[in-house]
């Protein structure tokens, strides 16, 4: 044998492996055809709007403004100057997005929808195996979850997402592909920031800088080739996204529904969200805790508190959650069935992308404080009876929280107009016609 040959062993295993990609991509293009005739036989009797978007017939409204933003910058324009019904914002992420969308814009809108759609359901599937899940029935539960179907009906970027956040747990001991990762969360969903933060609380600080780093060229490279287009104006864009909090499933929004002046609701989420990081650093260092579990934990926490401080959650940023359920139990249990049981909502009037009322927040926040609660319990490596629940735990951050929120009451109460809800009073209440009484 020559030193230019190589083994027959290393050989042998070389095309094994290549003949199992093959056969990998080869079921794969096999099954997404078939899921497509299958979506559009059932579409012809049926209606179902995540099935609709497999078959191309869907309308995915945040597809749509991808799509043309791509376009724009195919061309290098302006992705935030494209012609938009009234009323809409249009397209609101840094261009990186649009960039990666440009090879869709080769193909005609609706044959883009169902590429999109196929897209969505296979990193939703791989992402579950990078976390380690080989439940097979898991896989299905998690196309139902109704944050899947909400991504696949609106032609959301949250199934993408998904795949980057199990990437960044599961090689977060490997600085690059970890940085990269994260880097490409933060820069396409900005409140994802607290993931940085994350890898400093969990001693991993090169890791961090490298997550900023990569977040910071992600973001202003792609647009260095649109010769910064739409940057100067970026930052009023982003105050009209978070405009929007009082019709999501945001805890300010929840706030805002039960009458609370809207300046006061988003303070309230953004000590939440203060909590919960607090939390994720207690958990990084928990004692009577192995490495993983405490990384575990500490990751879940972290991504419960990005969806607390963001003023604006959508239905389908909750898809994010099925991640920390995944390290909990890779195998089927009742917290894979939890979120599915939100589907009962469609039945209830009042549920769709903004709530109708109070009743379809309260059911949905609750659901997803209990998915996230008992993921943590499942992630804990304890076994001892006398562990103590996590809310337990969290005992020693919620006196100082209430406090907070009560000197935060009377402050906006006794001069709201330092918060500029003058003449509203944290209930909401006009106290105008109050002025000059007794």
């Amino acid at each position: 044998m020559t030193a230019n040959e190589a083994p027959p062993m290393y050989t042998h295993a070389r095309r094994g492996g290549g003949r199992r990609w093959v056969t990998v991509g080869a079921t794969t293009i096999v099954v997404s055809a078939t899921l497509v005739v299958f979506a559009k036989l059932v579409g012809r009797v049926y209606y179902d709007p995540a099935l609709a978007a497999v078959a191309g017939w869907g309308s995915v409204p945040d597809f749509g403004v991808f799509y043309v933003a791509a376009d724009a910058v195919r061309n290098l324009g302006n992705p935030y100057a494209v012609g938009l019904p009234q009323g809409w914002l249009g397209y609101v992420y840094p261009p990186l997005l649009a960039f990666l969308m440009t090879p869709l814009t080769l193909l005609s809108f609706q044959t883009a929808v169902t590429v999109w759609a196929l897209l969505s359901i296979l990193c939703v599937l791989v992402a579950l195996r990078l976390l380690g899940v080989r439940d097979w029935r898991c896989y299905p539960i998690a196309l139902l979850w109704p944050f899947t179907r909400e991504a696949l009906e609106f032609g959301t970027i949250d199934a993408p997402l998904v795949l980057a956040l199990a990437a960044s747990w599961r090689y977060r001991d490997v600085p690059f592909r970890a940085s990269a990762s994260t880097g490409f969360l933060i820069a396409i969903k900005l409140f994802l920031w607290p993931l940085a933060l994350w890898f400093a609380l969990t001693r991993r600080a090169r890791t961090a800088a490298f997550v900023i780093a990569a977040a910071v060229l992600f973001t202003f490279i792609p647009w260095a080739f649109i010769h910064f287009q739409g940057l100067a104006t970026y930052p009023d864009l982003l105050r009209q996204v978070a405009g929007q909090q009082d019709g999501t499933y945001s805890i300010a929004s929840l706030f805002a529904e039960l009458g609370f002046a809207s300046k006061f609701a988003g303070t309230v989420s953004i000590v939440v969200g203060v909590c919960l990081l607090y939390l994720a650093y207690r958990a990084s260092g928990e004692r009577g805790q192995g490495k993983r579990a405490r990384d575990a934990r500490s990751f879940t926490l972290a991504i419960a508190a990005a969806l607390a401080l963001t003023p604006v959650v959508w239905n389908h940023y909750l898809l994010l959650l099925l991640v920390p359920v995944a390290i909990g139990r890779p195998r089927l249990s009742v917290l894979w069935l939890v979120p599915v049981a939100l589907n009962g909502l469609y039945l209830v009037h009042g549920y769709g992308p903004s709530p109708d009322g109070v009743m379809p927040l309260v059911v949905l926040l609750g659901i997803v404080a209990f998915t996230i609660t008992y993921a943590l319990e499942a992630q804990s490596e304890q076994t001892s009876h006398a562990v103590k629940p996590v809310w337990v735990k969290a005992r020693p951050v919620i006196a100082p929280a209430l406090a907070v929120v009560a000197v935060l009451v009377l402050i906006f109460v006794a001069v709201p107009e330092k918060f500029n809800d003058k003449p509203y009073n944290p209930l909401g209440s006009d106290t105008s016609m109050l002025q000059g009484t007794r």
